[in-house]
């Protein structure tokens, strides 16, 4: 049984999660903020893309200031690898990661060999299957864009939560989707839920299962 998949961004109100440079912080409120490591602590395991390790060195914990890290379940940290390598001493690997690769790899933690038909990229659909049978129920995806598009396009995106912040971009830096969207032909129907106001941003939550 696989895990349902929250995809999970912080994004302009036109649609960026970064710009060009790569800088994002913050777009988001704090209150938007606080509201996504609530988001994490309500799953069993938080996924990354490699390029996110690789530009961010995310640590992916729940950090609630108003409350202690004791007694917190802390989610499973999930990485996609590309063809690229890590980055030496990347945070997550302190952390006993799983790691969802085409190719063995000598890593800390636990690697999941998943290759798809090229043997070059990850076999997503395979991949998380696989973490279900680990035990994950609720898994959350927090980007990049490429991975982003992978998940929407084989279907494995469950729900999604979008934290607008109170930013127009004005332009294309990293869209939230990687790649074109060539008609609105292509665009998924979804159903859009709960609406909240978190400080100066907005949360939307989306059900693409409906």
């Amino acid at each position: 049984m696989r895990p349902t998949v929250i995809m999970k961004a912080a994004i302009t109100l036109d649609g960026q999660l970064a710009a060009a440079d790569g800088t994002s912080q913050w777009i988001s409120s704090p209150e938007a903020r606080r509201d996504a490591h609530r988001l994490r602590a309500q799953v069993d395991a938080v996924m990354v893309g490699a390029g996110t390790v690789r530009a961010d060195d995310p640590r992916l914990t729940v950090r609630l200031p108003a409350e202690s890290d004791e007694g917190v379940a802390q989610p499973i940290p999930v990485i996609v690898a590309g063809s690229g390598p890590f980055p030496a001493g990347a945070q997550l690997f302190r952390r006993d990661p799983v790691v969802l690769s085409p190719t063995r790899l000598d890593l800390a933690g636990r690697v999941i060999v998943a290759p798809d038909d090229t043997g070059e990229r990850v076999d997503l659909a395979t991949g998380i299957l696989e973490l279900g049978a680990l035990g994950i129920r609720r898994l959350l995806v927090e980007g990049g864009a490429r991975l982003f598009r992978s998940l929407l396009d084989g279907g494995l995106v469950d729900r999604a939560v979008l934290y607008y912040g109170p930013v127009l971009a004005g332009g294309v830096g990293a869209p939230l989707f990687a790649g074109r969207w060539e008609t609105l032909a292509e665009g998924r129907a979804v159903h859009i839920g709960e609406v909240h106001r978190l400080g100066r941003s907005m949360r939307v939550d989306v059900d693409l299962a409906y």
